[in-house]
């Protein structure tokens, strides 16, 4: 009787796709964990999880045991960096985002802080052009 390897086949399929689905839901539970940490808009929550889904697809490893979603919001910056143009609705994947920029920051259209020194050199200079010294257009 000659054995037909037709079972064993479709049973090896099955247990393969019952494996990915086990690790599907395993990344996407826990890329949903870093997005909670990091307080990511529930909304995109779920893109999310497919991105790094599809990252756990392409790795050797997608248990996050394996390495991958391991640096939380540096996962979730890098996300953003790549797919944050198709959610014109959202400046940052953050809930506690603040758009406003420090006053360090060379972009910034904040007031400029001025020291203390700076603020007596400052009202020197402005007594000194008063009286009519240090002024080159002294009258």
């Amino acid at each position: 009787m000659i054995d037909n390897p037709l079972p064993d086949q479709v049973m090896a399929e099955k247990d393969a796709d019952a494996l990915s689905q086990k690790l599907e839901a395993e990344c996407k539970e826990h890329a949903k964990k870093v997005c909670e940490e990091h307080f990511v808009y529930p909304e995109l929550i779920k893109h999310f999880q497919e991105w790094a889904w599809c990252i756990c697809l392409d790795a050797d490893s997608c248990l996050p045991s394996g390495g991958i979603l391991d640096d939380g919001k540096e996962d979730i910056n890098a996300w953003w960096d790549e797919e944050g143009d198709l959610y014109d609705d959202y400046i940052s994947p953050y809930e506690d985002f603040d758009p406003t920029p420090d006053g360090d920051s060379p972009y910034s259209d904040a007031e400029y802080i001025i020291t203390p020194e700076e603020r007596n050199r400052m009202a020197f200079e402005s007594k000194r052009e008063s009286h009519g010294r240090g002024n080159p257009f002294n009258w």
